[in-house]
């Protein structure tokens, strides 16, 4: 399968790796339910990417092998940590431009501009296979992974506002309207910070507060900027009409 203009791969031309690691375990699971469905044989499919835009590839190419194929493993371990800076430099360095000039967040090749896929929105879609798992939600290591990672986003977002030289209160207004814009939530900001439609509880259930990258994300920004911690405390999960979280 040969995908041209991908929007996984937006930005993230030469970085040195493979892009779509993330969602081709759940096309092979569809393929399999495909062929079982129709009276196939019930077996295992794999999915390998042997060309992407991350390696300089003018397209994104895919190949499906039913059972196990070599070239799976190599296409897990492609990914070092060098190349995950290089990543996440990228990803910063599209989200400043935006927040301080007023740049898109992600330009679509070939002069138009959009900011995430179907326009400035979350996309419900690959958010949901990251994120709103219930059965990963029951995982108290992903939890913890979902909140050092925000929290560490945070931390980094907030002394990159301030190193440009914002007040406290700017780098809030920045952080706020970056999330406004990319309609993760309607947030509203006083005693308590309350976000509406937050995309985090976005069909999921719960006994306790859920936004877990969230909370960590809004721990690591204002323990940095404002030295304020932060604690959920409603949540739309737990049947409440909107997330709040108190400052500490």
């Amino acid at each position: 399968m040969r995908v041209h203009n991908d929007f996984h791969c937006w930005g993230f031309e030469n970085v040195g790796a493979t892009i779509h690691l993330g969602i081709l375990g759940g096309i092979a699971g569809v393929v399999k339910g495909f062929e079982k469905d129709r009276g196939g044989p019930d077996r295992d499919w794999n999915i390998v990417e042997t060309k992407c835009i991350g390696l300089g590839d003018p397209y994104c190419e895919m190949k499906f092998v039913p059972g196990e194929v070599d070239e799976l493993k190599v296409n897990l371990e492609a990914i070092d940590s060098a190349i995950m800076e290089r990543i996440n430099d990228r990803l910063l360095d599209r989200l400043i431009g935006f927040m301080l000039q007023g740049k898109p967040i992600w330009p679509r090749p070939g002069g138009n501009e959009i900011d995430l896929p179907g326009g400035n929105e979350i996309d419900l879609h690959d958010f949901s296979h990251i994120m709103g798992t219930e059965a990963a939600i029951a995982s108290e290591r992903y939890r913890m992974a979902m909140k050092l990672g925000g929290a560490r986003a945070g931390k980094v977002l907030g002394e990159r506002l301030m190193e440009a030289g914002l007040k406290e209160d700017e780098a809030v207004k920045h952080v706020l309207d970056l999330l406004e814009h990319c309609k993760v939530g309607k947030v509203s900001i006083g005693e308590t910070l309350r976000m509406v439609q937050n995309c985090e509880s976005f069909m999921i259930k719960a006994e306790e507060p859920s936004c877990h990258f969230t909370t960590g994300f809004l721990n690591g920004f204002f323990s940095t900027v404002k030295g304020q911690h932060i604690k959920e405390t409603r949540c739309i999960a737990m049947g409440d009409h909107y997330c709040e979280w108190e400052f500490r």
